[in-house]
């Protein structure tokens, strides 16, 4: 009888389509064997402004860089000023918006560099730069309550020594401490050599796996042409959706075939096995054009991106009205 119930709830659609999240194991970064060699960036919004987050995923040293706009130029612009400071990374992560855009992709050609960027809609794969995000905030907000700018905390934070570490970002980026308005000895602010950084940092990263996994269980592959359901995000539901094929560079992302015919890029995390029969027709043709399809996606909207979101000024045009006495005439 047992079984027979949990066939039952198995094959119910309406079932699945309410499940909660799936939840899988940690697969954190490699780590660096240096600073700058891999960093993460996004945009942050506060205040009504924009600012250009960086951080080091080696050193956790981070960059509050206002944006004038968030066009892809302005981005580049600043990630050259940075890049002029600290050396070209080898990788930089980010999402797609305004980082898929074309003149991004041959700025990273021309300065020869790497660019990935995280499944769509899973903003835990760049998890550093989710941090840093909220440590900015916190930082903002705590500047605006004391009415001074975010300088100083960002100063105190890039100071402030890493749990598990008891190293600073500023001592690992520069061998150094950074004087701040504390006092401090003179002696304290000489240079050092600081070993065995990155094996600190790999059994750091391997303590957070060991917790976050009590709770995650591997989720298996899937095949092409599977029955699958993917996450709404709107709505949080679970829709109907078949597979085209495992993406090529992430193997914990999938392009799939929802419902409307649309090819999707999904993390692994935002797609769940279906027992519910449906049908949903896969040409054989999508297999060749998913990467294009399910980054289209991401491409019309950087365009979009770039132009309407430039603080471009537009001259209205008002209507004129003729006075309501000349309406009975041809003006």
């Amino acid at each position: 009888m047992n079984s027979d119930i949990e066939n039952e709830v198995s094959q119910c659609g309406i079932c699945e389509k309410f499940k909660k999240a799936n939840s899988k194991p940690l697969k954190p970064h490699t780590v660096p064997f240096r600073p700058f060699e891999k960093i993460g960036v996004d945009i942050m919004y506060f205040g009504n402004v924009s600012y250009l987050i960086v951080m080091d995923y080696y050193s956790k040293w981070m960059e509050i860089i206002e944006l004038a706009n968030k066009c892809a130029d302005e981005v580049i612009t600043k990630l050259k000023s940075i890049f002029s400071r600290f050396g070209v990374p080898n990788t930089v992560i980010s999402d797609n918006i305004p980082f898929n855009s074309y003149i991004y992709k041959k700025f990273a050609n021309d300065w020869d560099f790497n660019y990935a960027f995280i499944s769509p809609h899973y903003s835990p794969s760049n998890g550093m730069v989710e941090r840093a995000v909220g440590i900015a905030k916190g930082i903002m907000r705590k500047a605006n309550e004391d009415r001074k700018d975010y300088f100083v905390g960002l100063m105190e934070y890039r100071n402030t020594p890493i749990s598990g570490l008891n190293l600073s970002p500023a001592q690992i980026m520069f061998n150094r401490r950074l004087k701040t308005k504390l006092p401090i000895s003179n002696k304290l602010l000489n240079a050092e050599l600081f070993n065995n950084i990155r094996e600190k940092l790999i059994m750091r990263q391997n303590i957070q796996k060991f917790y976050y996994n009590k709770t995650a269980h591997p989720l298996s592959e899937l095949k092409q042409k599977e029955n699958v359901r993917i996450l709404n995000f709107k709505n949080k539901t679970w829709e109907p959706a078949v597979i085209v094929s495992k993406h090529k560079l992430h193997p914990r992302s999938y392009h799939v075939k929802d419902q409307f015919g649309k090819i999707l890029r999904r993390n692994r995390k935002h797609i769940r096995k279906s027992n519910t029969p449906f049908n949903i027709e896969t040409d054989p043709n999508d297999e060749i054009i998913n990467t294009s399809q399910s980054d289209s996606e991401v491409t019309l909207n950087s365009q979009t991106f770039n132009r309407s979101d430039c603080n471009v000024q537009r001259i209205s045009h008002s209507v004129r009205k003729p006075p309501s006495y000349l309406s009975d005439y041809v003006v």
